[in-house]
């Protein structure tokens, strides 16, 4: 029984070795090469040049940055008017004004910027009150690109609120 154990022994030892080095070289012996790292599908996608940025070409131009924070005093007429009170104190009265104009619809209000964003006549457009270097509010009319609009329904709305203040 001794003799036939010790012949076994070498058998044993030989087959370890061969599972140690069959697991150290990652089984390589058994494997094959994929075709999958070497297919077109696992390419990275390629975008062709004139799909990288969208078309602007006929969008709608936005005013300047800014450009409805402070109109400059060189731009508006002389026949402009100032308005005592500052712009914070006269944006509820212009609002209370709006509402009893008939055809005013307020579209929108910001009360940092003392504006209301209306509609008249088909029109709309930003009423904004501004403070004044020399004392007292002046009051605008804006259209959307930022010009201030001196004929109009804008100019009409502001005289009408220029007298209800």
């Amino acid at each position: 029984m001794t003799p036939m154990h010790r012949s076994l022994r070498p058998l044993l030892v030989v087959a370890v070795a061969f599972a140690l080095a069959a697991g150290a070289g990652g089984c390589s012996w058994f494997k094959h090469g994929s075709n999958y790292a070497e297919s077109k599908e696992d390419r990275p996608l390629e975008v062709p040049p004139d799909l990288d940025l969208p078309d602007v070409s006929s969008a709608t131009s936005l005013p300047p940055n800014g450009a409805l924070a402070t109109v400059p005093v060189s731009t508006l007429r002389n026949s402009d008017s100032l308005v005592p009170g500052s712009a914070a104190s006269l944006y509820p009265k212009i609002g209370a004004a709006l509402e009893g104009i008939p055809g005013v619809t307020i579209n929108g209000r910001e009360e940092s910027l003392a504006s209301y964003d209306v509609s008249y006549k088909g029109e709309s457009f930003l009423l904004r009150a501004q403070d004044s270097q020399s004392g007292g509010s002046r009051l605008l009319a804006l259209s959307a690109d930022g010009r201030l609009l001196t004929v109009g329904p804008g100019s009409e709305l502001l005289k009408l609120v220029r007298t209800k203040l």
